[in-house]
């Protein structure tokens, strides 16, 4: 029997807060068996999950989007798009650091981008200054804002040819390991997963023979 689908159970595979967004689908590749996304109350589990605003926060959003259903539909929906592009995009970075990526979808990801980095402000802390983005606790959109500064940090900061696609689901995800040769998000589902399907492949050529 497989386990049960939730936030509760998603694994966060990704080594970065905007390829958790993106992972919150079963697959990007072959059959989508779950979307983890499927109501905002769901959203405020996952920023509960992935630690990003404070509770006060994630509840005040949570209260505002009971409120008015209408405008909770349209930001989560609104979200998922935004989700998609990122996948599109990160997907191509793990291609070829794209070389190949399509003109639509990078327009897409710099107006996304640049309204979430519109919020960052600096404040003055007890060590020093710091960036940190702006609170609004009735704007629905406000967890993608800290996706996309994800983004952005990860572009900047990290090498490009460690930002991979997982050859079985899809999901993106970082390659720290040392020799940079990490195929699966995960070689505990996926990788089993594709190894099986290798091997069953293999008995069912040599049968054939």
């Amino acid at each position: 029997m497989s386990k049960e689908r939730s936030i509760a159970t998603l694994s966060l595979d990704g080594g970065a807060l905007c390829f958790h967004f993106i992972n919150t689908v079963n697959a990007w590749r072959g059959p989508n068996l779950h979307e983890y996304l499927g109501s905002y109350e769901e959203l405020i589990d996952w920023c509960r999950k992935v630690n990003i605003l404070d509770e006060a926060q994630r509840m005040a959003l949570l209260r505002y989007a009971t409120s008015d259903e209408p405008a909770a539909a349209t930001a989560l929906q609104k979200l998922k798009r935004t989700r998609e592009t990122l996948y599109h995009f990160f997907s191509a970075i793990a291609e070829n650091d794209g070389i190949t990526l399509a003109p639509a979808v990078l327009e897409k990801f710099n107006k996304a981008l640049a309204s979430a980095l519109s919020r960052l402000q600096f404040e003055k802390t007890a060590t020093g200054v710091q960036a940190t983005l702006q609170r609004d606790d009735t704007d629905l959109m406000a967890p993608l804002w800290m996706v996309m500064k994800s983004a952005y940090d990860v572009l900047t900061n990290e090498e490009h040819v460690r930002i991979k696609e997982c050859e079985t689901c899809g999901w993106i995800f970082l390659d720290h390991t040392k020799n940079n040769k990490k195929r699966w998000c995960s070689p505990l589902t996926c990788g089993t997963t594709d190894k099986s399907k290798r091997y069953y492949q293999k008995k069912k050529e040599k049968a054939g023979e």
